[in-house]
């Protein structure tokens, strides 16, 4: 077990025409959410291989546990794939990190897009083996019949096929100090659930990347605070802060979001910024997670 993640492991880049396998390692989804995904892929001339599990549904989950580990170990072994991209987030793919077998998965490292409730499989894949993979898209959230946003499509085919990320500008500084790291993190709510894990990557010396969705100011109030108790703001060398969507409180007399961000100074002590151009609004950036980046001033820069 790693945790520290000595040993980084970056997959090679895409390569036009490659074959990129899709799977459901979450939340299951009508079929038509899909399509225009996969139809997107197939246009820029991608080949797609979709997953045994891909369509099942048990309850909230995408099938079976072990049916939706299987096939995502599968995409990893399988000669034929080249990279793989998870069709949707919402929740489960926290249950198959007990159910990985990490050693054909370190044999075969492939790029991994994910986003939201991902956050817990990339963190465990990191943790065990330190793979670097790709938050900031999923197919069905993000592709649809009336578009794909621009500025999250360059910056998933910079990161992944021209294996170059450009420069994040203009982060505002709510402490404010120069710091680098490994790149860790996520949705916050899938970040505190890691807490206490063999999964749970060891946050010292990282730069912690924090959104979420849907969250009121004092849900987003106690994940921070599990973190605060856990350790976490002083082992890590700064935090980013990205977009909060959705997690505007009804009633001003019980603050907003951002008066959670001020406790979290108030009881930190680590460099904190905000403003990364990072969540679930339709706009945002593909971040590489593991990867070694450095913040100067308001810019955040990958190595």
């Amino acid at each position: 077990m790693l945790r520290g993640a000595s040993v980084l492991i970056k997959p090679e880049r895409l390569k036009r025409g490659a074959t990129i396998g899709v799977v459901a390692p979450s939340s299951p989804f009508p079929v038509a959410l899909l399509q225009p995904g996969l139809t997107y892929l197939r246009s820029l001339g991608y080949e797609v291989k979709a997953g045994e599990a891909l369509y099942k549904r048990e309850r909230y989950l995408a099938g079976d546990d072990r049916d939706r580990a299987d096939d995502l170990v599968c995409m990893f072994r399988d000669p034929e794939v080249d990279a793989i991209f998870v069709a949707r987030g919402g929740y489960g793919s926290a249950r198959l990190l007990e159910l990985l077998d990490f050693d054909i998965i370190r044999a075969h490292p492939k790029i991994l897009v994910g986003f939201s409730d991902t956050t817990a499989l990339q963190l465990g894949l990191y943790a065990r083996i330190g793979l670097v993979t790709y938050s900031g898209l999923t197919l069905c959230g993000d592709v649809r019949d009336t578009g794909f946003d621009a500025y999250t499509e360059a910056a998933l085919w910079e990161a992944l096929v021209e294996d170059h990320i450009s420069p994040v500008c203009g982060l505002s500084i709510l402490r404010e100090g120069n710091f680098q790291g490994r790149l860790l993190g996520g949705c916050l709510s899938l970040v505190a659930s890691l807490v206490g894990t063999p999964f749970m990557p060891d946050l010292t010396g990282a730069v912690l990347v924090l959104e979420d969705v849907n969250e009121p100011p004092y849900r987003i109030d106690r994940l921070l605070n599990q973190l605060r108790m856990a350790g976490v703001f002083n082992t890590v060398a700064g935090v980013i802060l990205g977009e909060f969507q959705g997690c505007e409180e009804e009633d001003e007399e019980k603050g907003t979001h951002e008066d959670v961000f001020q406790g979290l100074l108030d009881s930190t002590t680590c460099p904190v910024l905000c403003g990364l151009p990072y969540g679930h609004g339709t706009a945002r950036r593909v971040l590489p997670i593991g990867l070694p980046v450095s913040v100067l001033a308001e810019t955040l820069s990958f190595t």
